[in-house]
């Protein structure tokens, strides 16, 4: 178990090497560039971090100075930390605000070096140099409980803990489906950034009652380390090597087969109303499957239209009294925002959808209906984009409003109704 851990730190530190030289090299192109700057800067001061720790016994020695580069590789992953927090916040601008941020980062990360540099110092080598535990290397595999080592998890956790939440922020802003997994990996990467200093902490207590544990709490600590790290750089690298590898191209026809797959229930409840809207006769089973996963874009556009042709032909039975209802109920319920819009929407369609499979006549209010459907209606670009996540989250809402209205005229919801309302009319009269 224990060598298996630290072969996957060689491989993450070989890969680090890689990932920082192709990034050097874009840096070499635009030198300029802030974010390009910062993400070098993460990657190469983790990677020496990386690079410093199997060789730490033979630098002690060479320098003469136990435990130094444990600190130095304590400072260099702070660094790299305080670097991945200048890419996310130079991503998202470089006005004075993000310079005021990282200006507070970076005299915080100064202090923290300093603090170490300066306990380091103070606090007596736990060992001599030419100590048998030093000398075979035992020495570095033992609990390790030195003061600077608190001041480095104390700060490697904010600062971890401030990559998730830049990183989520930004995810919800960006446009590249790369670029949005690659963040959100970053959002894991610091997550297990985080457990890394839980167990990091935990070893150290674990050492001081069990002495025996310190493998194996040594393989949990590097375990986390190296996952963290490696999740880390796959996603801050990703938008630049995703596409050479066009898993762009995979993620789109993986987002495409997903949109299909959310819009098909509200598309066959349109379909089983109004057939007629059908483009062409779907195919079912395994034939279905393989037509989706060969042409996925087709099969999106095809359910897409299809349900707007459907509001627009279901348009004289829509109801502006029901939509009033529907949002009463909602706010009632606590919906706000886009969700109670959809599930406003949604209750309209589903009760147009009965009253034409019912044979009823228009409505006499349909005119005074907004557009439906509420979502953009430009059909290009980030807009039909719009549209489709738009038709996704009515369809969402749809299978709840279908669901609550079976309950509601089933047996068990017509007594439950008969009930309330009695209650409700004894309560109006006074009646105990």
């Amino acid at each position: 178990m224990i060598s298996i851990v630290r072969n996957l730190m060689i491989g993450v530190t070989l890969v680090c090497w890689l990932m920082s030289l192709y990034k050097l090299r874009d840096l070499a192109r635009a030198p300029h560039y802030r974010p390009l700057r910062a993400l070098c800067l993460a990657l190469v001061g983790v990677t020496v971090s990386l690079t410093i720790q199997p060789f730490m016994p033979a630098l002690d020695r060479a320098i003469g100075v136990l435990d130094l580069g444990r600190a130095l590789a304590n400072c260099l992953t702070l660094v790299s930390a305080t670097a991945a927090q200048a890419f996310l916040l130079h991503m998202t601008g470089n006005d004075e605000r993000v310079r005021r941020q990282m200006r507070r980062r970076t005299v915080a990360l100064t202090v923290c070096v300093a603090a170490i540099a300066v306990l380091f110092a103070l606090t007596p080598a736990g060992a001599d140099l030419d100590d048998p535990r030093v000398v075979s290397g035992r020495y570095y595999g033992e609990p390790f409980d030195a003061p600077f080592l608190f001041v480095y998890l104390g700060h490697l956790g904010w600062s971890v803990t401030q990559v998730a939440v830049l990183a989520g922020r930004y995810a919800r802003e960006a446009g590249r489906p790369l670029l949005r997994a690659g963040l959100r990996m970053i959002m894991a990467g610091a997550a297990w950034g985080l457990l890394y200093v839980v167990a990091k902490l935990a070893a150290i207590a674990a050492g001081a009652l069990w002495p025996d544990s310190g493998l194996i709490s040594d393989a949990v600590v590097v375990f986390t380390f190296t996952v963290s790290i490696l999740l880390i750089l796959i996603g801050s690298t990703l938008p630049s090597w995703g596409p050479l590898l066009r898993l762009d191209r995979v993620w789109g026809r993986a987002r495409a087969v997903a949109d299909h797959h959310r819009l098909r229930p509200l598309q066959v409840a349109v379909h089983r109303v109004l057939p007629e809207i059908a483009l062409l006769p779907e195919p079912r089973g395994l034939a279905g499957l393989v037509a989706v996963l060969r042409d996925p874009y087709l099969r999106r556009v095809r359910a897409t239209v299809e349900i707007l042709d459907g509001y627009a032909t279901l348009r004289p039975w829509m109801s502006a009294a029901v939509l009033t209802a529907a949002r009463d109920a909602g706010r009632r319920a606590g919906l706000t925002g886009d969700r109670l819009a959809a599930t406003v929407e949604a209750t309209v369609l589903a009760a147009a959808l009965d009253a034409r499979a019912a044979g009823a006549p228009p409505t006499g209010d349909h005119d005074e209906l907004p557009d439906l459907p509420a979502g953009p209606a430009d059909g290009s670009g980030e807009e039909a984009a719009g549209q489709v996540a738009w038709l996704i989250a009515v369809a969402r809402a749809h299978r709840q409003v279908t669901r609550q209205r079976a309950r509601a005229s089933s047996p068990e919801g017509i007594a439950g109704r008969d009930v309330t309302e009695e209650r409700n009319v004894e309560e109006q009269h006074g009646v105990r």
